[in-house]
């Protein structure tokens, strides 16, 4: 599914967020998303089933993220975090039933993500996926970040 969401993006960045399996350089996206102004989505957003707490889902972002580095497949590998989001943020990726590329997709096209910065915090196949749907389906599409 990563190939074919690079496809649909075109073959530029996506594709090799997905063959590096990290982000090519963050100093320039970083430089890239500095000083924009902070925009809100229309509705609260969402992270995989679960309520964000804030407008980048940060919490469950990191959660989620922790999970893909140690390869939990189990739900209950993920209880011993003090913060709620980050416990359903590691549930979320280890109840995937696809890939963290496919949920970095999933979670844009939810929640009408048309700015890649938003993309980062979750591990760098969720970006890929977030920024693979970012690039071929969120811009110009008039939906706000």
């Amino acid at each position: 599914m990563g190939i074919l969401m690079a496809r649909r993006a075109g073959i530029g960045r996506a594709l090799v967020f997905l063959a590096l399996g990290t982000v090519a350089c963050p100093a320039l996206q970083a430089a890239s998303c500095g000083g924009r102004p902070a925009t809100r989505p229309y509705d609260d957003r969402s992270f995989l089933g679960y309520a964000c707490r804030d407008a980048e889902c940060a919490g469950h972002k990191a959660g989620f993220a922790w999970a893909d580095r140690h390869g939990i497949s189990d739900p209950v590998a993920c209880v011993e975090a003090e913060e709620a989001t980050f416990v359903e943020g590691c549930r979320a990726f280890a109840g995937l039933a696809g890939t963290a590329e496919q949920s970095g997709f999933e979670w844009a096209r939810d929640n009408e993500v048309s700015d890649d910065c938003v993309c980062g915090g979750a591990g760098p196949r969720f970006a890929a996926g977030c920024e693979a749907y970012v690039g071929g389906f969120g811009r110009g599409s008039g939906a706000e970040p």
